[in-house]
């Protein structure tokens, strides 16, 4: 069995990626509730398979309807060759093989880079950066320069404990203060934190600790973020 027709059954077993309209919303207590409507489809017997307790939950992913941009397929090209370098592959090669991890990671339709959506562009970017951030690939250039999204960017380069300015292996750092807490263990959970390697943490001249968060932030336009998994 080929691998396009296993992930057309994985998606059709386990997820449901399907172009809606949201027609109205009204805030409440427990957040906003939205009005949706799937032109052309039924699907409460689908729903009615997943529901818990009345309740299904789902992603969302708002698209403005604007194409793949020129400088959104320059950085997915370049960060696909740098992945084709390091793994062996033909850039050809690469290209489909993350397209395909990424459809099984997200559930969503194939697509091309000529004309996707902006937004799938930008997922698609993020997903090409985490998979190098994971795996200790090379690029020839800092993330920081491909990303399209630098809130995921910064969240991806702490979860794999990679320096956001120059992908080498990190610390975390604290944005924000931490607190004298007499010796026990300290629930940092809502600081906001930043991943940096030693140089760019302590030892360059114009690391962290020598310039200051304020200063660092306004040379290199990072920040740090409260890091939820």
């Amino acid at each position: 069995m080929c691998i396009v027709h296993c992930l057309q059954l994985i998606q059709e077993l386990v997820t449901m990626n399907e172009y809606a309209e949201i027609v109205g919303y009204k805030e409440i207590d427990k957040g906003t509730k939205l009005s949706v409507v799937i032109p052309e489809k039924t699907i409460g017997d689908y729903l009615k398979r997943f529901a818990i307790n009345g309740i299904v939950k789902a992603e969302l992913r708002l698209d403005d309807g604007r194409t793949i941009s020129a400088e959104q397929r320059k950085k997915l090209y370049a960060t696909v060759k740098d992945i084709a370098v390091h793994t062996g592959y033909m850039p050809e090669e690469m290209k489909e093989l993350m397209k395909y991890s990424f459809i099984e990671d997200t559930g969503d339709d194939y697509f091309s880079l000529s004309n996707c959506s902006m937004t799938t562009a930008r997922f698609f970017i993020n997903h090409l950066i985490e998979f190098s951030l994971q795996w200790d690939i090379p690029l020839q250039e800092s993330g920081l320069n491909r990303t399209d999204d630098i809130d995921r960017y910064l969240w991806a380069c702490i979860k794999y404990k990679r320096c956001c300015l120059c992908g080498k292996k990190a610390e975390i750092h604290h944005w924000d203060t931490v607190g004298a807490n007499g010796g026990r263990k300290y629930d940092d959970s809502k600081l906001r934190k930043i991943a940096l390697c030693g140089c760019h943490h302590r030892l360059y001249s114009d690391s962290i600790h020598h310039i200051g968060k304020d200063s660092f932030q306004e040379k290199h336009h990072v920040y740090g973020i409260i890091f939820k998994k």
